[in-house]
């Protein structure tokens, strides 16, 4: 397989939506000197347009892209509020009708952070794709909960 010659090459064919981080990085295949310059401002340039069409200036949140997310959930079941792809949430209120767990998640670990109907996160609290809210229902009725969040990326 021949050498990509420019990070146009290694990406042809990703839509900027679907690029990711893990995708730019290319550290460990270069090297700092001088003919490595030119190769770099590929990726530099494609990372400054990720970041200006996925964020906001400072972490700010992105204007009209905040929510409210809503799950119902009957007795003995659980649901999600998980941020697809790259997007990045910042939890600002959380409500529950009924008693659930609300457990942060990989998808393979669970750690319990509120239990009842009056949830306070601490804030800031984050969501990603990769780390987010998971809630059961144990309350013996039909639960609906509330999440309110910006969003901090795309």
């Amino acid at each position: 397989m021949a050498k990509p010659r420019s990070i146009y090459d290694q990406l042809t064919g990703v839509k900027i939506d679907d690029a990711t981080i893990t995708q730019l990085d290319f550290t460990k295949n270069t090297f700092i000197d001088e003919k490595s310059i030119g190769w770099w401002k590929g990726p530099i340039t494609i990372s400054k347009v990720l970041e200006a069409s996925r964020t906001y200036a400072h972490g700010l949140p992105i204007p009209n892209e905040s929510g409210v997310a809503t799950l119902v959930l009957a007795d003995s079941a659980s649901g999600f509020f998980q941020p697809p792809g790259s997007e990045i949430w910042v939890v600002q209120a959380l409500k529950s009708d009924q008693t659930v767990s609300i457990s942060l998640t990989d998808g393979a670990s669970f750690v319990i952070t509120h239990s009842g109907t009056a949830i306070e996160p601490t804030a800031p609290l984050y969501l990603t794709n990769s780390l987010y809210y998971a809630v059961a229902n144990g309350s013996g009725a039909e639960a609906t909960i509330l999440l309110a969040y910006h969003k901090l990326s795309l």
